[in-house]
């Protein structure tokens, strides 16, 4: 038998196989070639008689190495196929959607307000009309006549009296005093008054009596710097009875408003100070 050969390594078996392969392709050529080709003559040849019988193990190893060049001329000529590399695929996206109609934000829902209690009706009452103070009477009478004077007026007012004493009931005595209070009571003088009684008239009081200046004289019921009588037959028989007086100046014009007094029966002194501070 024969003995077999150890193997070499893998880069010299390859280094082996490429001689033969190309050899068995040349041999493969050949044999092509003289199958076409027209028969030669005859030619003479001498029979080679081989000087060892193949085996069949060498014809098995023959065989083999055969194959193995085969192969490795096929993966030398073969083109290399490129594997491609799996890449991820795309993850298919949304289909985007045409923008619609911006919508118009909501309005906000109105709150109803809260029921509020219904006010009872309040009777109207219409004001009450104010009375409206009448205008003063145009002044008439004494009042008038003072008026009527210009500048100051009516100085003189009363602002002590009328007292009446007891002087036996047969004659008015008239004690007046005519003072100026803004010059330290000073008496005025030339003054004289107008008098009537009710239910007789005016009296008969002269201007030539009139109020001195100076010294002041002293009464029962005070000073004075006037004075004048009337007999009962011009006081219609008797002192009792009311009466009205007013001052009249140096010309006979009113200087005081009209006043009122009465005298009871037997009480004929009567004492006034008209004072024209």
């Amino acid at each position: 038998m024969l003995e077999r050969t150890p193997k070499q390594p893998n880069g010299r078996r390859r280094g082996l196989l490429a001689p033969l392969a190309l050899l068995l392709l040349a041999l493969m050529a050949l044999s092509a070639c003289g199958a076409e080709a027209p028969a030669p003559s005859p030619t003479p040849t001498k029979t080679l008689v081989p000087t060892f019988t193949p085996t069949s193990a060498a014809i098995a190893m023959a065989t083999q190495t055969a194959d193995a060049a085969a192969t490795e001329a096929a993966r030398a000529t073969a083109t290399p196929t490129v594997t491609p590399i799996p890449t991820d695929t795309p993850v298919p996206t949304d289909t985007p959607v045409p923008p619609t109609d911006t919508p118009a934000p909501p309005t906000a829902t109105p709150v109803p307000a809260p029921p509020t209690a219904t006010p009872r009706p309040v009777a109207v009452v219409p004001p009450t009309a104010v009375p409206t103070q009448p205008p003063p009477p145009p002044p008439a009478g004494d009042a008038a006549e003072c008026a009527a004077l210009g500048g100051d007026g009516c100085k003189f007012r009363i602002r002590g009296g009328p007292t009446t004493v007891n002087n036996g009931g047969g004659e008015l005595k008239l004690q007046l005093a005519f003072i100026h209070s803004g010059n330290n009571n000073e008496a005025q003088g030339s003054y004289f008054v107008w008098l009537e009684k009710e239910g007789v008239g005016k009296l008969p009081v002269s201007d030539s009596v009139r109020s001195v200046t100076g010294a002041m004289s002293a009464g029962p019921s005070g000073l004075y710097n006037y004075e004048y009588k009337l007999g009962l037959e011009a006081l219609g028989g008797s002192v009792a009875g009311c009466y009205v007086i007013w001052v009249l100046d140096g010309n006979g014009q009113r200087d005081s408003l009209n006043y009122r007094f009465c005298v009871p029966d037997g009480q004929g002194e009567v004492w006034i100070e008209f004072d024209q501070g």
